[in-house]
């Protein structure tokens, strides 16, 4: 049995009790590819030689902190003397703990800061990794035909034309946001020649999908998902493209930047700054993280906030009580109501609500937020009593000033007639 019996100074000014992610009622989807799976990888194997247990017994390194990573941290403890477990904060039962990481992870590895669990908190939710895609054709009747494709209508369809395609831990899509399309260019642009290895037989697709306008992303995508043998080949072929270091960059950068949810961001906290003089604080960690979850999925402020500045500025000052961050950010989410899928929004707006005891929900509001998800924003260690003054909003992706491909293809290699396309368009 080995014993761990101190860990490092300069690791002793930071609170190393401090959560960092904890499991209670549910799992928490990271990631396969980011660093907690490294910790897992690190924690599984410690744990396994201090109770005499396989590590296969705590499953894979899968980045989802659930039942497997509390009882291995438990398992754990035996082998950490007293200062040690008091310090890494042990009455924090199976919680991931800053001390917990950096007792286990090399230096290099500094715990996840607030924007990355805050960015952790959206992952959850939208419960995809970088590996993953799924097409969104034929999920419904044709209205033409009244069949769907497996009942034998041979053509495309779609019930939303801003997604024909979803990828990833934020959701993006090629579409009318093309954010997929902004990924493939930022990604080939700084690693030329990337979409060749990755995608053989599908590169010219990809070259027309990138630069391409919303026809000619509906008929690339349309004509691999009608062959099944293309589409089995093309959606490896992304699994293995999505699990690159240096797509998943250019994922982040594509999603920070000010011309995409960067820019929406930044709103947020251009509106908190302008009212920094009433409330007598920065935006806090659960603040941003509402806001990053707002800019994946929901209404954000407008791009002139002047009307919502005044709105806030009197809300705070009606009474010689300041809000709460949570009765803040409540105000705040009902002004900015979001229409498309309503309750699911007001389910998620619930997770950034429940740990301020100064919110009360109605049991409507609380019931869809047990059904969506019972997650809370302090899982991910994240806190009202810590401040973030800002956001690393990345410049324009660049793809915005690109000439962008107009042809169509030739009919005869269209696997979706004109005239579906034609009453697609009506």
């Amino acid at each position: 049995m080995v014993v761990f019996g101190c860990i490092g100074r300069s690791a002793q000014a930071q609170n190393l009790a401090q959560v960092l992610y904890r499991f209670e009622n549910r799992a928490l989807t990271l990631g396969r590819y980011g660093s907690v799976a490294v910790f897992q990888q690190n924690l599984f194997a410690q744990a396994a030689n201090c109770s005499g247990k396989s590590p296969g017994s705590y499953g894979g390194a899968d980045g989802i902190v659930g039942a497997k990573t509390r009882q291995a941290i438990i398992d754990l403890q035996p082998c950490l003397n007293a200062a040690v477990r008091a310090a890494v904060g042990a009455e924090n039962y199976g919680a991931i703990t800053v001390g917990l990481w950096r007792l286990l992870m090399p230096t290099n590895m500094a715990p996840p800061d607030a924007i990355t669990r805050a960015n952790h908190l959206t992952f959850a939710l939208e419960g995809t990794d970088y590996d993953v895609i799924q097409f969104n054709f034929c999920q419904s009747r044709n209205p033409r035909s009244g069949k769907t494709f497996l009942e034998g209508d041979p053509y495309c369809h779609t019930n939303d034309p801003r997604a024909y395609l979803t990828w990833g831990p934020r959701g993006a899509t090629a579409g009318a946001g093309a954010e997929i399309q902004q990924i493939l260019f930022a990604a080939e642009r700084a690693n030329p020649g990337l979409l060749q290895s990755v995608f053989g037989p599908f590169t010219e697709d990809m070259h027309r999908l990138a630069l391409g306008n919303n026809d000619a992303a509906f008929d690339v995508l349309c004509a691999i998902w009608v062959d099944d043998q293309k589409r089995d080949d093309f959606t490896r072929r992304f699994a293995a493209y999505g699990a690159r270091a240096e797509v998943q960059a250019a994922y982040h950068r594509v999603y920070d930047a000010v011309n995409a949810d960067g820019g929406k961001i930044a709103r947020f906290f251009n509106l908190y700054g302008a009212i920094k003089s009433v409330i007598g604080r920065d935006p806090t960690e659960i603040d941003l993280a509402f806001f990053i979850d707002r800019a994946t999925h929901g209404s954000v402020p407008p791009g002139d906030i002047s009307q919502l500045v005044e709105r806030m500025t009197k809300f705070v000052t009606r009474t010689s009580d300041v809000p709460s961050p949570g009765e803040l950010r409540k105000q705040l989410a009902a002004w900015l109501p979001t229409h498309h899928k309503y309750n699911d929004r007001l389910a998620r707006d619930a997770i950034f609500l429940v740990d301020d005891p100064q919110v009360v929900l109605s049991d409507a509001h609380q019931r869809m937020w047990l059904q969506r998800s019972g997650l809370k924003a302090s899982d991910f260690g994240l806190s009202d009593r810590r401040y973030v003054a800002s956001y690393p909003v990345a410049r324009p992706t660049g793809y915005e000033a690109i000439e962008k491909f107009y042809t169509v293809l030739p009919e005869d290699k269209r696997a979706c007639p004109s005239t579906v396309r034609r009453a697609r368009q009506k």
